[in-house]
């Protein structure tokens, strides 16, 4: 994929890291899109609608360690990317929301109420960031 040159996607449960720092190395500037929900058993039900409706199937006991797995991968993503987009899909029905930006390991946006999973994953480094972004600045 590097070798050509050309612009690529790549859809996986995980973050490639390696993929990332790669593609760096290569001049490619990396985009990491992370969708994510509250819950693993909001995921199962999920995968049980879309295989009741003839849709792609998925062992539905290997969910959950994606799920954490995923989790896992979300601040190496936040090291390794150059732009990464946060999204909450857990709302049933209403889309995807955009809950987080890292720019360059940055935060730069973030939603004045963050699920608690980005809050588990990110915790102290969200909630202190997004404090030094709203003070005001000093003045004499």
């Amino acid at each position: 994929m590097l070798r050509e040159r050309r612009s690529f996607a790549v859809e996986d449960l995980t973050v490639d890291t390696e993929l990332l720092e790669s593609a760096r190395q290569a001049g490619y500037t990396t985009k990491v899109l992370f969708i994510s929900t509250e819950d693993p058993t909001l995921n199962v039900g999920r995968v049980l609608v879309r295989m009741s409706r003839g849709g792609q199937a998925v062992p539905l006991g290997t969910i959950p360690e994606s799920y954490n797995e995923a989790m896992k991968s979300l601040p190496e993503a936040r090291r390794h990317a150059d732009d990464l987009l946060v999204y909450d899909n857990t709302e049933n029905g209403r889309g995807h929301r955009l809950v987080a930006r890292f720019i360059a390991g940055e935060l730069v946006k973030t939603t004045q109420t963050p699920p608690d999973w980005l809050k588990k994953v990110l915790g102290h480094d969200l909630r202190s960031e997004a404090r030094e972004r709203e003070k005001p600045p000093r003045g004499r």
